[in-house]
C-alpha cells in the first residue's frame, strides 16, 4: 500500500480505483470505493467527498457510469472511443493543480477539451481574470492550426506595462503550459529556427490570423514532435538534463575538455584536431564553446548548432564595428 496525502490527490486516486477494480460486471458502491482508497492508497475519505469527486470526474469528461444511471454503482465505460486509462489523465492533473477559483476551474475544464496543458508542478498562484480569455483564443488557434498576432507587454520599473515594440508579433502557437505561477504558450516565429515561449498574462490584443501555422516537424529540434515536458524543464527550470554533443576542437584543449567534463567526454584524434563526444548539460557545453570560440566547432546536434549560430549572429549585430 502506498500512502497518498492531499485533498487534490483524491480524484486521481478514485480514478485509479475505478480503472483497477471496477467494470460493467462489477460496479463499485461508494462504500467499496472508500475501502479501496484506504487499502490501496492509505486515504481516509468521507462519503460526501467521494461523491463530490465522482461528480468532478464526470464534469472533466471521464466516461463514468453512475448509480443513478445503472442502479448498481460506479464504473468507467469503454464506449467513449478510448480506453479509460487513456482518457486524458493529464487533463485531470492540470485541473487539480490549477489556481483555485470558479472561473479558472471552468476555463481549465474547457481548455482540456482538445488542447492539453502541461503542468510541471503544483501551482497555487492566483491568475488574473483576463488570462483565461487569452487562453481560450490560444486554444482556438492551436486547434485550427493558425498563426496569432499579439502585443507582448513588458513590466516597467514602476510596475506599469508597456508594449515591447509598437508592432505586433506574429507567431505559430503549439502548446500551453503552467509553470511557476504563470501560463505560457510555446510558439515559433517566422524566420527564427527554434521554439520560443511567451507569458500569457503579458500578451495583449491577441488575434487569430488567416495564416496557416508552421508545422512543428519543420523545426530542427522538433523533427520527432514537440516534447513539452522536456522544453519546460530545459527553458524554465534549467534542469541538468544531459545531451550528447559532437565537438571538433584544437589539440591544446584536451586538458580543458577533461577538466570540464571528466568522464562525460571521449576523444579521438582527427588530423590536427580532436573530435570529442561530450555527454553533458547544454549550458556546460555552451559555456565551453563560447569560452573557446576560435578553437572549437559544434558539429552535432544540428539544432544546437543552429542555436549557437543564431546567438553569435545576434551578438554580432549588438556589437557593430566602430
Amino acid at each position: 500500500m502506498t500512502e497518498t496525502k492531499g485533498k487534490k490527490a483524491l480524484s486521481l486516486c478514485i480514478l485509479r480505483v475505478l480503472e483497477q477494480h471496477a467494470g460493467k460486471g462489477n460496479p463499485l458502491s461508494t462504500r467499496r470505493i472508500i475501502e479501496y482508497l484506504a487499502e490501496d492508497y492509505g486515504m481516509i475519505a468521507e462519503r460526501k467527498a467521494v461523491g463530490r469527486n465522482l461528480l468532478l470526474l464526470q464534469e472533466m469528461g471521464f466516461p463514468l457510469s453512475t448509480y443513478q444511471e445503472n442502479g448498481k454503482g460506479y464504473f468507467l465505460r469503454a464506449d467513449a472511443g478510448v480506453e479509460p486509462h487513456e482518457h486524458n489523465p493529464a487533463a485531470l492533473d492540470a485541473y487539480l493543480r490549477a489556481p483555485r477559483s470558479e472561473q479558472s476551474e471552468r476555463a481549465i475544464a474547457r481548455l482540456q477539451d482538445k488542447v492539453p496543458v502541461y503542468v510541471s508542478e503544483a501551482e497555487r498562484g492566483k491568475q488574473p481574470e483576463s488570462v483565461f480569455l487569452t487562453l481560450d483564443l490560444l486554444k482556438e488557434a492551436i486547434e485550427k492550426k493558425v498563426q496569432i498576432s499579439f502585443l507582448n507587454m513588458v513590466i516597467r520599473p514602476d510596475g506599469s506595462r508597456a508594449p515591447q515594440r509598437k508592432t505586433p508579433f506574429t507567431v505559430s502557437p503549439y502548446a500551453l503550459f503552467l509553470a511557476e505561477g504563470s501560463y505560457y504558450v510555446i510558439v515559433s516565429m517566422s524566420g527564427y529556427g527554434r521554439l520560443l515561449h511567451y507569458r500569457c498574462d503579458l500578451m495583449d490584443q491577441v488575434h487569430l490570423t488567416a495564416l496557416a501555422a508552421r508545422k512543428i516537424e519543420t523545426l530542427i529540434e522538433c523533427r520527432d514532435g514537440l516534447d513539452v515536458a522536456a522544453y519546460v524543464n530545459r527553458t524554465i527550470y534549467r534542469t541538468d538534463v544531459k545531451e550528447l554533443h559532437t565537438v571538433l576542437c584544437a589539440e591544446n584543449l584536451t586538458g580543458d575538455l577533461i577538466d570540464t567534463f571528466g568522464d562525460g567526454v571521449s576523444m579521438r584524434p582527427e588530423g590536427e584536431t580532436i573530435r570529442a563526444e561530450i555527454n553533458a548539460p547544454w549550458e556546460m557545453v555552451r559555456k565551453f564553446l563560447v569560452n573557446n570560440l576560435k578553437h572549437t566547432t559544434l558539429l552535432a546536434p544540428a539544432w544546437r548548432r543552429a542555436q549557437i549560430r543564431e546567438e553569435l549572429l545576434s551578438a554580432l549585430s549588438t556589437y557593430p564595428q566602430g
